[in-house]
């Protein structure tokens, strides 16, 4: 099957001299017979980025779970993380395929790459790697202006937060994805970036995981100053509260946040940053009575 669709995807593309070349997240130059008018996306930053660079219009297919911008739910869904419609992929013809690096698995990106269609690698863990991946998006499709425009716009509202909560008291922070098992962030996740600029320093910081499952001993042992998590469906923080010698339960500390944008290392994650230092700031005021 992998071959039929490759001959397919041959007399798709073309065998044209390239007139865009961009360096993706991979170092590979990635070459384009002209800008991008079809694009595959393959993650929901992804996607969001691609609106954000003025691309919107052009992307043909998504992943699921790609919410934002709240165009994008128009977008037919090709896959998600861990499954890929490769026929689909075909038939919607695209220029240019643009994976998640780390979150794509393998075994699909090889499938991918001998359909014959480029493959652009984005990766953005930071804060700071938002602007510079929109204004690639901005340079594969054409649509330059714009993406540099909201890429300064997403610059200079990052610059305004991070100029806030600088030489902030600094807190230590607890973040739980999940109870059971018991998940919280490691460096690699870009809310660790998002709690180092409110002032937060993440507890769990030496873990190069983005997602480690860790122990309540190991959480008790670090006392946590705050205890937050993003999932607001269930009290998935009770059992914290009965453990009252923890410095986050003594200030009560230990809340909520509906912030879905959080996790998500695109341009609209800065609404829910801006979010969670304002709670961290509450925190940080009942810390200090």
């Amino acid at each position: 099957m992998i071959r039929r669709l490759a001959l397919l995807a041959f007399f798709i593309t073309g065998a044209a001299s390239a007139d865009v070349t961009v360096t993706d997240d991979a170092g590979r130059a990635v070459a384009l017979k002209a800008p991008a008018r079809r694009i595959v996306s393959l993650a929901p930053n992804i996607t969001d980025a691609l609106f954000a660079a003025g691309a919107g219009a052009y992307v043909v297919g998504t992943s699921r779970f790609s919410d934002y911008p709240a165009e994008a739910k128009k977008v037919a869904i090709v896959g998600d993380a861990t499954m890929i419609d490769l026929e689909r992929i075909v038939g919607l013809k695209p220029d240019v395929i643009v994976v998640w690096r780390s979150g794509t698995p393998a075994a699909q990106v090889e499938k991918l790459s001998r359909l014959g269609i480029p493959i652009f690698y984005s990766e953005t863990t930071r804060l700071a790697d938002v602007a510079p991946a929109t204004r690639r998006f901005g340079t594969l499709a054409g649509t330059q202006d714009e993406a540099n425009r909201n890429a300064a716009a997403f610059d200079a509202s990052l610059a305004k937060l991070r100029g806030e909560y600088a030489g902030k008291a600094r807190l230590k922070v607890f973040y739980q994805i999940w109870d059971r098992p018991l998940m919280t962030i490691g460096h690699a996740q870009i809310i660790d970036d998002a709690l180092d600029l409110c002032g937060g320093d993440n507890i769990f910081a030496d873990l190069s995981q983005a997602a480690p499952t860790v122990t309540r001993e190991a959480v008790l042992a670090r006392n946590p100053d705050v205890i937050v998590s993003g999932d607001g469906g269930h009290d998935a923080l009770a059992s914290w509260r009965q453990s009252g010698f923890l410095s986050a339960v003594k200030h009560d500390n230990v809340f909520t946040i509906d912030a879905p944008t959080l996790a998500l290392p695109s341009p609209s994650i800065l609404g829910s940053v801006d979010l969670l230092c304002h709670r961290l700031d509450d925190a940080r005021r009942r810390s200090q009575r």
